[in-house]
């Protein structure tokens, strides 16, 4: 079995990497707090819990067969000592993160020849304690369908999350940037769950953000069909009113917002193809002054 270094033991850390413990691997979680398991909630369902392998410091861990980049899109400086410790050349990286730049925000950060595998996560979970979490609905990673992405597809098998690997990775990573994009601003701008939607105008300005990410993500290569929009708008009042996100989350709690990878890469983007996103340039100063 291969051995796997899990950076970042938040939210989506912890879950992944005790599904990766299910399903039989070596897991050490690289992090700055101990926690002496793993412990992973679904509603209706028995608790999985496992005895965990905590490391504290880069200094105490050597290179790993798999090294799963679980922190969030901002916080990627701040785990470049974890990534230089973790990766050699056997070393193939997994980045789990939110957006559309998964190489281009680590590969300042390792090797020249490191073989970088993005991830698209959908796995809505919520960590409640130092290595504990709580997940719902779905448990899915989607990766490009390389031979690395098959590998990464296989070491869940047998596990509570999903792995599938994909030929248009581009396409899965804009439809779930079109659900981040004005779900996590509209939310951290109100400092209101998903009862805001129901609001006047509300509604109108997610349109708006949406229309902005459908073009821009269709001038990347994206297959964004024309129903999208109406889609993604009924799943946003599908949810429940006292439903949050993780930049709500982060919004709550003071921590810096993930606005950059979310709704800056509208604008930018959309600046590199001649694209017009005047909602997004209204929006991101106004996330960016929210963050500490």
């Amino acid at each position: 079995m291969p051995q796997i270094l899990v950076i970042g033991p938040g939210a989506i850390g912890c879950a992944v990497g005790a599904a990766l413990i299910e399903a039989g691997h070596d897991v050490i979680f690289c992090g700055r707090q101990p926690f002496a398991r793993v412990c992973v909630h679904k509603a209706g369902e028995i608790a999985k819990t496992f005895p965990t392998r905590v490391v504290t410091s880069e200094r105490d861990i050597a290179p790993a067969d798999w090294a799963l980049l679980c922190v969030k899109a901002h916080q990627v400086p701040s785990a470049a000592a974890w990534l230089r410790a973790a990766i050699d050349p056997r070393t193939k990286l997994a980045v789990l993160q939110n957006g559309v730049e998964h190489r281009e925000r680590v590969e300042p950060f390792v090797p020249e020849n490191t073989v970088i595998v993005p991830v698209v996560v959908e796995l809505p979970v919520k960590r409640t304690a130092p290595g504990e979490v709580v997940w719902h609905r779905i448990a899915l990673l989607t990766v490009g369908g390389d031979l690395a992405g098959k590998e990464f597809c296989e070491l869940f098998t047998n596990s509570f999350v999903t792995a599938s690997a994909t030929d248009d990775l581009v396409t899965v990573a804009w439809k779930k940037l079109c659900l981040n994009a004005p779900g996590g601003a509209i939310l951290a701008l109100t400092g209101q769950p998903m009862r805001v939607f129901r609001k006047p105008g509300i509604p109108d300005v997610a349109r708006a953000i949406l229309r902005e990410c459908v073009a821009v993500g269709r001038a990347e290569g994206a297959k964004l069909d024309d129903g999208l929009i109406d889609r993604q708008m009924e799943a946003f009042m599908r949810q429940g009113p006292d439903e949050g996100n993780s930049m709500y989350a982060d919004r709550m709690a003071g921590r810096e917002l993930e606005w950059e990878a979310r709704n800056a890469v509208i604008m930018r983007k959309g600046a590199l193809h001649g694209i017009p996103t005047p909602v997004s340039a209204a929006l991101v100063p106004l996330l960016a002054a929210l963050s500490p």
